[in-house]
Formats: C-alpha cells, sequence, structure tokens
C-alpha cells in the first residue's frame, strides 16, 4: 500500500498492516504482537517505542474499527488481484507463434520455431504448465525465506528502538547525576567562600578595633600636648622676673622636668626632652589570611581533593606529584576469558619484561611523556584473546598477546594496535596522558590527563 492512508494503517514496529491494533495510554498504536515482544525484551517499567511514556501490559486496548478497516482494504486488495482480464494467448514476438515452451537455460517463453533455432540449440526445455509447477516452487521458498527475514528484521528493529530508549534514560541518568555532582561541588565552593569572606570580615573587624584603640591613644597624647603648649605658652607672658619664676616652680618646672630625657641628674636644668612618640606607632591598615589569600584557588583545589577521594573509592590514591590513580576490582578472572595486562611501574620507571595482569574491573593511570623512565612501555596495554583451559599464567607467558598503546613521533600522537598504526588527527602531544581499562567491557581508552579529553579508544574481544 502506497497511499497516504497506508501510512496510518503501518505499525511503527514492523512496517506492515496492523495485524490485531492495540493502543497504549499515549495513543500511541502498535500490533499485539509487536508490543508484545516488548512486554517480554524489555526489563523494568515498559516504555512506548514511540514517546517512552510508561505502560503495563494491562493498558494495551484493542481497536476493533481500526482492526477493521485495515481487514476491509486488504480484502479489496485481494478482490482486485483475484479479478483478472481473461488470458489472451501469447505469441512469440519474432515468429508470431503461441509461446508453449519455456527455455530453462534462458529462463523465457518460447515457440516452436524458437527452440529449433541457433540461438537456443542444446537448450533445455520444460512445458509451460511443468515450468510454471517449478517456478512456483521456488518463489514460495522465497516467500516463505523473506516472511522469515522480515519477520528477524521486526525483532530487530524492536530492539534497535528499545536500545534508542535506553540511551535516553542513561542519558537522562547521567544529566541528574553530573547535576549532583556538579552541585556538590558549587555548594563546596560556595561554603568556602562564605568561610573566607567570615575569616575576611572577622580579621578586618578585628585590624578595624586595634586602630581605633590605638587612635584613641594618639588623640589622647595629641591632646595632652595641646595643654602642655598652652601651659608653657602663658609662661612666657609673664615678664615680671618675680612672677615668671613663681610660675617656673608651680607650673612650668614640673611639666619640662616630666618631658626631660634624663632623670638621672639631679638639680639641673633639662636641655634635652623625650618626644611623645617615643613607644607609640601607627599601626598599619594591611592584614593577612596566609595562604588562603596568595594562593586561594591551590588551597581550595586541595581541600576539595579530600571529598574528591572519598567520592572515587577508597582504593583511589592520589600521589605527591597529582597524579590521580585508581583501581576497582569486580570478582576473580575465571579461566577462558580475556585477560588484560600492563607493565609493572617502579621508582626508576616502567621496565621491560614485567608484567602484571589487570584484574576483571576498571583501573586508570596517567604517565608522563617523555619524562617518566620507559614512559612507552606505561601506555602500552597488552590484550590476550580468550583461551579455554588456559590458567592466568599460561596466558601472560605466551606470544598470543596483541599491544595497545600510543606512540608520539615528531610531536604527533599515533594509535597503535598490533602492527597497525594510526594517525590521530586534530591532536596536540600532551604533557600527561591517562590509561582507562575497563576489561568488563573489553575497552582501553587513552585521556589527555592536561586537559581531561578523550585521546582514542580501542575496542576488543567481539566488541
Amino acid at each position: 500500500m502506497a497511499s497516504a492512508l497506508s501510512l496510518h494503517l503501518m505499525c511503527p514496529v514492523c512496517l506492515s498492516d496492523f495485524k490485531d491494533p492495540v493502543s497504549l495510554p499515549c495513543e500511541h498504536v502498535f500490533c499485539r504482537q509487536c508490543i508484545s515482544r516488548c512486554l517480554e525484551s524489555s526489563k523494568g517499567p515498559h516504555k512506548c517505542p514511540e514517546c517512552r511514556q510508561n505502560f503495563t501490559g494491562t493498558d494495551l486496548k484493542g481497536i476493533r474499527v481500526l482492526r477493521n478497516v485495515v481487514d476491509a482494504i486488504q480484502e479489496q486488495r485481494k478482490k482486485k488481484q483475484m479479478i483478472q482480464p481473461k488470458a489472451e494467448e501469447m505469441l512469440c514476438s519474432e515468429h508470431k507463434e503461441p509461446l508453449k515452451l519455456f527455455c530453462v537455460n534462458d529462463q523465457r517463453l518460447v515457440c516452436l520455431i524458437c527452440k529449433e533455432g541457433t540461438q537456443h540449440s542444446g537448450h533445455s526445455f520444460k512445458p509451460v504448465k511443468e515450468a510454471k509447477e517449478i517456478s512456483e516452487k521456488v518463489v514460495n521458498k522465497a516467500l516463505s525465506f523473506i516472511l522469515e527475514d522480515n519477520k528477524q528484521m521486526c525483532d530487530m528493529i524492536l530492539k534497535q528502538m528499545l536500545e534508542i530508549t535506553k540511551s535516553k534514560e542513561r542519558a537522562k541518568h547521567l544529566e541528574t547525576l553530573m547535576h549532583a555532582q556538579f552541585k556538590k561541588m558549587h555548594d563546596f565552593l560556595l561554603k568556602k567562600e562564605e568561610d573566607a569572606m567570615k575569616q575576611i570580615q572577622k580579621a578586618a573587624n578585628s585590624a578595624e578595633e586595634s586602630m581605633k584603640q590605638n587612635g584613641s591613644l594618639l588623640s589622647n597624647l595629641q591632646i595632652k600636648g595641646n595643654s602642655q603648649v598652652s601651659i608653657l605658652e602663658s609662661g612666657l607672658k609673664i615678664n615680671q622676673p618675680e612672677r615668671f619664676l613663681e610660675w617656673w616652680s608651680k607650673d612650668g618646672f614640673p611639666l619640662v622636668d616630666e618631658i626631660r630625657e634624663s632623670k638621672n641628674i639631679k638639680f639641673a636644668l633639662p636641655t634635652k626632652f623625650k618626644s611623645k612618640h617615643d613607644g607609640v606607632r601607627v599601626i598599619c591598615d594591611h592584614f593577612t589570611l596566609g595562604p588562603y589569600e596568595t594562593d586561594l584557588p591551590l588551597m581550595v583545589w586541595r581541600d576539595m581533593l579530600g571529598p574528591v577521594k572519598r567520592d572515587l573509592s577508597d582504593s583511589s590514591t592520589m600521589d605527591k606529584d597529582l597524579k590521580l590513580a585508581f583501581k576497582k576490582e569486580k570478582h576473580l578472572q575465571p579461566q577462558g576469558e580475556d585477560y588484560f595486562a600492563r607493565f609493572q611501574k617502579f621508582h626508576n620507571g616502567y621496565r621491560e619484561n614485567y608484567v602484571e595482569s589487570i584484574q576483571p574491573g576498571q583501573v586508570y593511570w596517567e604517565v608522563d611523556i617523555e619524562a617518566e623512565p620507559g614512559w612507552e612501555r606505561g601506555l602500552t596495554v597488552r590484550y590476550y584473546p580468550k583461551e579455554k583451559n588456559t590458567s592466568l599464567w599460561q596466558t601472560l607467558f605466551n606470544k598470543g598477546f596483541e599491544n595497545i598503546s600510543l606512540s608520539v613521533k615528531n610531536g604527533r600522537l599515533y594509535a597503535v594496535r598490533g602492527d597497525e598504526e594510526t594517525l590521530i588527527a586534530n591532536q596536540t602531544k600532551p604533557s600527561r596522558v591517562g590509561v582507562y581499562v575497563d576489561s568488563v567491557k573489553h575497552q582501553v581508552v587513552f585521556c589527555n590527563a592536561d586537559s581531561i579529553s578523550l585521546i582514542h579508544t580501542v575496542w576488543c574481544g567481539d566488541q
């Protein structure tokens, strides 16, 4: 059916006319058999293949009107196929004779004159009726094959739709998870900012209080100095010697004696005086928060490493060079499974012929390019395809492995797998590369540890 109406009568899963159509709460319609297979193949909440809205098996509702429409159109189509004009005798276009025979070699109708011609010399022929029966058997067989093939294709379409649904759900879950993780970091930074602001205010208030107290002391000294000036100026206005000496004895000498530099010499008139500046100072308006003032980003980042490390796992480590490494093992490696291995790292770098197995799970380590001794081996992962009845040690010591690594030539990165070497375009050489091995998913991932971005991914085994 090629009309516009046909498109509305087509199941979106099997892409054929509806067979026993049923509707979901979201009003999307499917064949009962197609949506039933969806119910059987999916785990957890069942979702509409079209809009991903949840539904259950009890939500399926048959649509009798739509089923009758499909049946009526299919019946009409069958009648059109059955009503055929009366067959006219077919004649050979060359000899105008009836086509009574079928050439097996050329698979075409021929007349009796064609049979005797040189074009069909040595060919086999069948009567038309017999040839029709033979060809019909082939057609029926091909039809059965295509119907079965279409059924399998329908199952694959359904599975693909389910995978699309799972991918969307996983993306939504990851968005929620990452929002939560970023919110946690935002909250941490906001808390740190609040603490820093409180420290600034506390330190500023303390400094201000000290400066105010010192200002009050200086003001009192200034008032006292002004009073002393008034007393001394009043004495200098006395011209009569007797009156002046009387003032001197009562007010002038005690004041001068108070500010004299040395009081050890008795009965001597002071010639040097002690400044009221001695012992006082102006308190500087500067206050410090220590490393949080000079290296705030570094200190906050260091403080953040604690929660980050706890979130990763108890086995995660951060070495003195701030190289991240973690190992998450799942279970013991059974015999007959794929193995992964890496070169061991010693205090003097990665050494040849020292290989350790990678247990099932996820492992991550970082390597400084052209800086660590044997760094090329640090970027190499050995992949051992599965072999039955072979122990781990037998596998690690045989030669049936494949090296997966990164290499650097003339400042450019190359992905190496076995004997194949591929240039990685649009990638500059990083100073540090992270190597991530997921032996459960059979993947090796190389990351740019400088920019926290992916460089190259290798899938192993049957992936």
